[in-house]
């Protein structure tokens, strides 16, 4: 089959892992059916003397879109040779080796279906912008495969906002010599209407066009965190200042999921997730975890709505912070009259700045991100779980002179569920908030913290007193 420049310089790379970002009929489906059946087929591989009898995968957002993109294209090159099953998408070959290649079509939908399979040399997925939880599903899924192979894969399709898993794969790239990316637009296609594309260009929206025929990537208007900064928090490297802090968001009506976020500054050094657990459970849990690492009760924070607030309101919790969306924002140019307790906005220092607390956590927390001045050590769910987050957070502030982020409810509505991952961050930057005050801290502000510092100690104490016992 003739290839053209662009797709002869994919082809010819002798990269592992490959990232094809093309436009719209770019030519990315004729690549991929070549280097599928050249894994499959051919001798000539590295893998050929191990691997006698092989599997190749293609994997789109869809079982229907698999038919659609590559199917009748596989069946075009191999003309009769070999058994087909059309229901369920595979089929056999004989290859040069003298075994045989088994080529999957399938969709993202159904990828738990090909966990643990073996013999696996080569693995193509399309339209990555629009598969959920791509990563999680590489990594636990699909890329343990290949380490148990050395086999490749191949990753492509046309950015997109939503999903902006094509953008990810490539700053992961960088520097990584297994690893190579490839862009090309629409008009590196000599096949598409040249008139057709100028007219896209002069019809179109101008990101739309840009996104989709020009294959460049598009960021969200007015998001408050940008996307490479937000990856980047997952190997920042902060200064550590000895301080731990904790943050919980306790579940609301109908939410089963209870978030602990513990940090030692800026840092992110554990997270924990439970399922229904009670009022009682919770508090003890943050009592076992403010001793395991000595974290203060004016260092946990708990939000305090619905359910939350028994949590952050018991005896056994005195002088935690109680949090809530809707409290006003905080003043940091000037000093507290007191530490924060459960309500604290009854001896906070306010400010007309932002509409609501919550808002001013965030913009505090996207200014952190995006200068890099936060990290966290979390990964699996909770990683990706915050990566699809931060950056549907916007500035949607209504010109009255108060900053507005978007509320929580939209967010809710945009991504298909609560964002009770980034809620534990935006709930750590209350003590950022509260720390700008201290340089200028007034003497009885020193002395409540001195108070409630010695009685954390003396629980401490007692417990280990009570458990020599």
């Amino acid at each position: 089959m003739h290839l053209y420049p662009h797709q002869q310089k994919i082809a010819s790379s002798r990269a592992r892992f490959k990232v094809q970002r093309g436009g719209r009929r770019g030519g990315k489906t004729v690549v991929k059916t070549e280097t599928m059946l050249f894994m499959a087929l051919s001798a000539d591989t590295k893998l050929s003397r191990e691997f006698i009898n092989r599997s190749v995968i293609f994997i789109a957002p869809t079982q229907k879109q698999a038919r659609s993109i590559i199917w009748e294209a596989l069946k075009s090159r191999i003309g009769k040779v070999g058994t087909i099953n059309e229901s369920r998408l595979e089929m056999k070959l004989p290859n040069e080796l003298g075994g045989y290649s088994t080529i999957f079509v399938g969709g993202w939908e159904n990828r738990e279906n090909y966990r643990g399979m073996s013999n696996v040399v080569h693995i193509e997925f399309d339209e990555v912008d629009t598969m959920r939880d791509f990563f999680i599903g590489w990594e636990e899924i699909f890329l343990p495969m290949l380490r148990e192979s050395g086999g490749s894969a191949g990753f492509g399709g046309t950015p997109k906002k939503e999903n902006p898993n094509l953008r990810r794969l490539e700053k992961e790239a960088q520097n990584n010599y297994e690893w190579e990316c490839f862009h090309f637009s629409s008009w590196d296609n000599p096949d598409f209407d040249r008139v057709e594309l100028q007219k896209a260009k002069d019809t179109m929206d101008p990101n739309a066009y840009k996104q989709e025929i020009l294959a460049e990537y598009v960021d969200n208007a007015g998001s408050l965190f940008k996307y490479s900064a937000v990856i980047d928090v997952f190997s920042n490297t902060v200064t550590k200042d000895g301080q731990k802090y904790m943050a919980v968001d306790v579940a609301e009506e109908g939410n089963d999921k209870i978030k602990f976020s513990i940090w030692d500054g800026l840092e992110e050094f554990r997270r924990e997730t439970y399922s229904n657990l009670s009022s009682d459970a919770v508090i003890n849990l943050i009592r076992e975890f403010a001793v395991q690492y000595q974290i203060p009760h004016s260092n946990i924070c708990v939000d305090s709505i619905g359910v939350g607030y028994g949590v952050a309101s018991s005896p056994l919790l005195a002088g935690i912070v109680g949090f809530k969306s809707s409290y006003t924002a905080i003043r940091t140019d000037l000093s507290p009259v007191l530490l924060p307790t459960v309500h604290y906005t009854n001896n906070a220092p306010l400010t007309t700045d932002y509409r609501n607390l919550r808002s001013q956590c965030i913009f505090t927390l996207a200014d952190l991100v995006n200068n890099h001045k936060i990290a966290s050590r979390v990964s699996g769910a909770a990683k990706e779980a915050i990566i699809e987050e931060l950056p549907t957070y916007q500035d949607v502030s209504k010109g009255d002179g108060k900053r507005l982020a978007t509320p929580k409810e939209d967010i809710r509505d945009l991504i298909g569920r609560s964002p009770d991952d980034s809620d534990t961050w935006i709930m750590r930057m209350y003590f950022v908030l509260r720390d700008r005050m201290l340089p200028d801290q007034s003497e009885k502000l020193a002395n409540v913290t001195q108070a409630l510092n010695r009685q954390f100690n003396l629980n401490q104490n007692r417990q280990a007193f009570n458990s020599a016992k």
